[in-house]
């Protein structure tokens, strides 16, 4: 049977944020790919107030249900709070097997890359995106968020999946140096960090630009998931 891919996107995101890395994963035989809208979110940035625990058993809901389908080996990907949830379920079952981080806010607000961004005159528009999703949520929804961090400390600690963190080294939103504290606290023993040079937030959207780097990234990720010896000649601690 194949293998399954649960991708999770992150707190005031949609399925659109990793649309791409989606349908590129759906391209390899070996895997059937996942993907689900988190409760309180809507692509419409229509954000309904949700208790932060509601998150974490709406995962835990997937991955009973992956496994009910009769998948033995499953794969996480959780990009910014996604990369929360899977990090809780990881530690729960045994047929995951692999856990891929993307840009995971286990720490949150860069405002040392803010500082660079705002004197450079670089990329407003990214902020015009985060903060018109942020606009259209409640406090007690951000709250939640917050609350869900809070209570996270302990998550990595339990993970013992081989694990890849991919962390942007302009990230507008996670700090640089989270990509670092996650490898620190992951109880794996094979966990590999990359950073991405020039690559901010969100990575994989759903539209035409930057198509090129979207493929380098997504076939990195393609290859550790499948694994063996030729993600080992293929690792690099910066792309």
């Amino acid at each position: 049977m194949k293998k399954a891919i649960l991708i999770v996107h992150g707190f005031v995101g949609t399925l659109y944020d990793n649309e791409y890395l989606m349908n590129y994963l759906e391209l390899d035989s070996k895997f059937d790919v996942f993907a689900k809208t988190l409760p309180g979110h809507n692509p419409c940035y229509d954000y309904q107030k949700v208790e932060f625990k509601t998150w974490l058993s709406f995962i835990d809901d997937a991955i009973k249900d992956l496994i009910k389908f009769g998948y033995k080996q499953i794969y996480l990907i959780g990009h910014n709070m996604g990369g929360i949830l899977i990090s809780y379920v990881a530690s729960k079952y045994k047929e995951i097997k692999k856990v891929v981080f993307l840009n995971t806010a286990f720490n949150y607000l860069n405002f040392k890359q803010n500082k660079v961004d705002i004197l450079t005159n670089k990329d407003y528009k990214d902020y015009v995106e985060v903060f018109d999703q942020i606009f259209h949520t409640s406090i007690p929804f951000f709250l939640e968020f917050v609350k869900l961090i809070k209570s996270s400390q302990d998550f990595l600690s339990k993970v013992y999946q081989e694990a890849l963190i991919i962390q942007s080294d302009q990230d507008q939103i996670v700090p640089l140096e989270n990509g670092k504290i996650i490898k620190e606290k992951l109880g794996s023993k094979n966990k590999y960090l990359t950073y991405l040079t020039d690559g901010r937030n969100v990575l994989f959207e759903g539209d035409n630009k930057n198509i090129e780097r979207k493929k380098i990234i997504a076939e990195y990720i393609r290859l550790f998931l499948r694994g063996g010896n030729k993600w080992k000649t293929i690792y690099k601690e910066k792309i």
